[in-house]
């Protein structure tokens, strides 16, 4: 199933990989689709779901459909990954060390069992 942070994810990659491609500014993007330069900040930052109409103007400025957005969504990272990487951004070098050899452990005795 998918998730609304993955398409969250997913979509706000997507406009800023598009606009940068299509060679746009915030700026530019904003005025070609009636929105303001802050709310396009907010999109490519993942901190708005565009409405549906805003989604089909974004769309059909920057060129990409749903399907997109749905295949880009499924590699997105989970919930508990975001949680594990939001973890570690939080530790020192030292903890960052400590946590990478307890995760190998937790590996390789999970392969021999």
């Amino acid at each position: 199933m998918i998730e609304e942070a993955n398409i969250v994810e997913a979509l706000s990659f997507l406009i800023k990989k598009q606009r940068k491609v299509m060679k746009m500014t915030q700026q530019q993007l904003a005025q070609k689709v009636g929105l303001s330069v802050r709310h396009i900040g907010k999109l490519e930052d993942g901190t708005y779901l565009p409405k549906f109409i805003t989604y089909l103007k974004l769309a059909e400025v920057l060129k990409f459909d749903v399907s997109d957005v749905v295949k880009l969504s499924q590699h997105a990272k989970t919930t508990e990954e975001t949680k594990i990487l939001n973890l570690l951004k939080k530790m020192k070098p030292e903890e960052l060390v400590l946590s990478r050899k307890m995760l190998e452990l937790l590996i390789k005795r999970g392969a021999n069992a």
